[in-house]
């Protein structure tokens, strides 16, 4: 019985690693280019330069690569590197403003993805699942950022989760950025503003 080197076997994840992002890389250019319906699995694996085993192995079906894409959007959006800057944020506004940064870089980097979500979940069952967990995603980001908050003391307005999941909609966001032509400074700045005044009452002695 032979047993992998930890080197070796930490070589193999990076491999892997780097073969599922570049399938991943591979769809989301395809499904941007020709909508998730029109890209075969075929297509997919000829993109990323594997065969089309390889890509059923990772991820069992094309639903599961657009999965995979939602998976892909956190890190894309630095979601996982902003969370740790400011793990030990604790002010109540600040914590809102980190909300609106990002949201705000989800919709600036990854406005792709979200498109196709959005886009084709009317037509396709498979994006439809996709997008729910998407939404059911983001609401319990902002949940994670109210119970930070409540954490410190600092009320927070009833149905707060409600109203914040609203205002960080890609419907608010492209109602001022994509028809208004706000730029993407103007858009986090305004969020951060309208978060902290719509779910942050304005009494116990905080302005």
């Amino acid at each position: 019985m032979t047993t992998d080197l930890p080197g070796i076997v930490r070589l193999r994840d990076r491999r892997e690693a780097l073969t599922l992002r570049t399938i991943l890389t591979a769809a989301r250019t395809l499904f941007a280019e020709h909508g998730y319906a029109r890209t075969p699995i075929r297509l997919i694996a000829e993109r990323a330069g594997v065969a089309p085993q390889t890509l059923y192995a990772h991820f069992g079906s094309k639903a599961g690569v657009l999965t995979g894409l939602v998976d892909l959007l956190d890190d894309e959006a630095g979601i996982p590197d902003l969370l740790t800057e400011t793990e030990h944020v604790t002010d109540p506004e600040q914590l809102l403003g980190v909300l609106a940064r990002i949201t705000r870089q989800v919709r600036e980097r990854c406005g792709d993805i979200v498109t196709i979500l959005r886009s084709g979940a009317a037509v396709s069952p498979d994006i439809a699942a996709t997008q729910a967990e998407g939404l059911r995603r983001h609401r319990l980001g902002v949940e994670m950022f109210l119970e930070r908050i409540r954490a410190t003391d600092r009320p927070v307005v009833p149905r707060a989760a409600d109203i914040a999941v609203a205002l960080t909609s890609v419907d608010v966001h492209d109602s001022l950025v994509v028809d208004a032509g706000w730029t993407y400074d103007d858009y986090e700045q305004w969020l951060t503003q309208t978060l902290v005044t719509a779910l942050l009452p304005h009494d116990n002695g905080h302005i």
